[in-house]
């Protein structure tokens, strides 16, 4: 297993995180949501522990709030999107889940400002190892779809 020395890490670009439910959910329909509102509600996000879940806590603390237990944690996104399309559940996603009309018709992104919880997207690669052609094709296409708008404006 390479170390920390043995690797390269590069910043890609810094992905927020943002509240998404499914279409029917009343709070679609609201305007201007502050994350206190969303308290009570039942959420689904990673499990506790990650780098995820330390981030939906920030958001939390950063309202001054005390982030509440999710009533479900899971590492599928695919699950957490369809528990909130199909439930009362809210969910924590990547905010480029929603850059792609059409992927998920059935949530919606709610108007909930969460400044805090930029993740950053790394690219990572092992120091002192040639990359094939096919690889080093690869690694540029990622970084041109990152500098891509709907990436780089996430920075």
């Amino acid at each position: 297993v390479p170390g920390e020395e043995d690797i390269n890490l590069e910043v890609l670009y810094h992905e927020p995180l943002v509240v998404v439910a499914g279409v029917n959910n009343p709070w679609v329909r609201r305007r201007k949501i502050g994350l206190a509102d969303l308290v009570n509600e039942p959420w689904t996000w990673p499990p506790p522990g990650s780098s995820y879940d330390a981030l939906v806590i920030e958001a939390f603390r950063a309202n001054g709030l005390t982030a509440p237990c999710a009533a479900l944690y899971s590492h599928a996104i695919n699950l957490r999107i369809s528990l909130a399309a199909t439930g009362p559940f809210l969910a924590f996603v990547n905010a480029g889940v929603m850059t792609k009309p059409g992927k998920y018709p059935s949530i919606r992104k709610l108007a909930v400002e969460l400044p805090t919880t930029r993740r950053e997207l790394h690219l990572i690669t092992l120091k002192k190892r040639i990359l094939s052609p096919l690889a080093q094709r690869f690694v540029e296409c990622v970084r041109d779809i990152a500098k891509s708008p709907s990436y780089s404006n996430s920075s």
